[in-house]
């Protein structure tokens, strides 16, 4: 997985950080987008079925393409998703080809999971104190 629209530790052009910061920030990311690919692979099923390149896809303009996931990084989280029975998929031939494709979908326990994920953990996005924090932290100038 990677950062799109900037560089690979996911630092803005205009922020100057140390080694030490860089790698501190690279860490962190590294972290969050694992379990955010999570969240937006649920996401991506709670709207309708698809197929890993859509959630590939959905991922992209979900982040507004800042997130970008490999193939096989998006095959070993679907994988660790599937395990933990939030997901299953469906065999669809592909037409013209004869291969098939690999079609996923959430379980109920997967849409329990996310929907008690939501309302709890994630809760905390949609407070005003969260959104004014996220605001006033943007505005910091770099030291």
């Amino acid at each position: 997985m990677s950062m799109s629209k900037s560089d690979p530790a996911g630092v803005g052009p205009d922020l100057e950080l140390s080694d030490y910061e860089r790698n501190v920030l690279a860490a962190w990311t590294d972290t969050h987008k694992k379990s955010t690919l999570m969240l937006f692979i649920l996401l991506a099923l709670s709207q309708e079925p698809r197929w890993s390149g859509q959630i590939r896809d959905f991922v992209a303009e979900l982040s507004g393409a800042y997130l970008a996931v490999d193939e096989q990084s998006m095959h070993r989280a679907l994988r660790r998703v599937e395990g933990l029975n939030l997901i299953t998929h469906s065999q669809e031939s592909v037409a013209g080809t004869g291969a098939k494709r690999k079609i996923y979908e959430l379980t109920a326990s997967g849409e329990r999971v996310l929907a008690s994920y939501l309302q709890g953990p994630m809760a905390y996005v949609n407070t005003e104190l969260f959104q004014n924090s996220i605001a006033a932290a943007r505005h910091i100038p770099a030291s």
